[in-house]
């Protein structure tokens, strides 16, 4: 099962080919929401949270699927919820990184699936961001206000 929803989601990923047929994308949802930070430093743990609005008895699994520049191929980290949020950590210090890319899959009990984040199409909009040295960032910021 969680193969299929690896190559299920993978298949979903790229928007930019105008050529991919629209049917076989996943539903919106506003139960399914994730906001990525905009700033990920390299010296901070980083939480990615999910929050999924269905509920617990209607979830069979929740997933992220994470990898980094050193990474061929998306790892996939079942969550657990924590503080009605289902959450992963990662750690730069544990797990050096220059760039992190992910997306979730929410799969239900009835055989549904949801993803996030979605593009307006409903195919999957993997989040990338490129980890920043803190100092750095916030000399930046200084000089832009002077």
């Amino acid at each position: 099962m969680k193969s299929l929803l690896l190559l299920l989601a993978l298949g979903l990923i790229q928007t930019s080919n105008p050529d991919l047929p629209k049917e076989g994308s996943f539903p919106k949802t506003p139960k399914v929401f994730h906001y990525p930070d905009e700033i990920v430093f390299n010296t901070r743990p980083y939480n990615i949270d999910l929050f999924v609005d269905f509920e617990e008895n209607e979830i069979e699994s929740v997933s992220l699927f994470f990898k980094t520049e050193a990474m061929d191929e998306y790892i996939e980290f079942p969550l657990k919820i924590i503080r009605a949020r289902y959450r992963y950590q990662f750690n730069p210090l544990i797990t050096p990184a220059k760039t992190i890319e992910y997306f979730f899959v929410v799969s239900l009990k009835d055989h549904s699936i949801y993803a996030a984040p979605l593009d307006e199409d409903g195919y999957i909009r993997v989040v990338k961001r490129t980890l920043i040295d803190p100092a750095e960032y916030f000399k930046q910021r200084l000089s832009k206000r002077r």
